[in-house]
């Protein structure tokens, strides 16, 4: 899987896809992230944030309630319920 989505956020994310739905998707690069309402009702939001290894396929490398950042990388949950994805580095995030 290359491209990322909603589908991916869910799936990579280990969601159930029965109840969790995704509210908001960034991608930039090899980095993405998700704002992921996990059980549908809009109680608990949580921010996860994806990289892509060399063999094209993502992985979940955070997960939280709230704004969150790995290296190279930080997820901003804005007042909207939308997420503003920033690079911090001009490096691809670690394997």
């Amino acid at each position: 899987m290359t491209d990322f989505d909603a589908d991916t956020a869910i799936a990579v994310g280990g969601w159930d896809p029965r109840y969790a739905r995704v509210i908001d998707v960034q991608v930039e690069g090899d980095a993405a992230a998700a704002l992921v309402d996990a059980n549908g009702d809009g109680a608990d939001l949580n921010v996860d944030i994806y990289r892509r290894g060399s063999d094209g396929r993502w992985v979940e490398v955070a997960s939280g309630n709230g704004s969150i950042g790995v290296q190279g990388v930080l997820a901003t949950w804005t007042d909207d319920d939308r997420l503003v994805l920033t690079r911090t580095d001009d490096d691809d995030i670690p394997t």
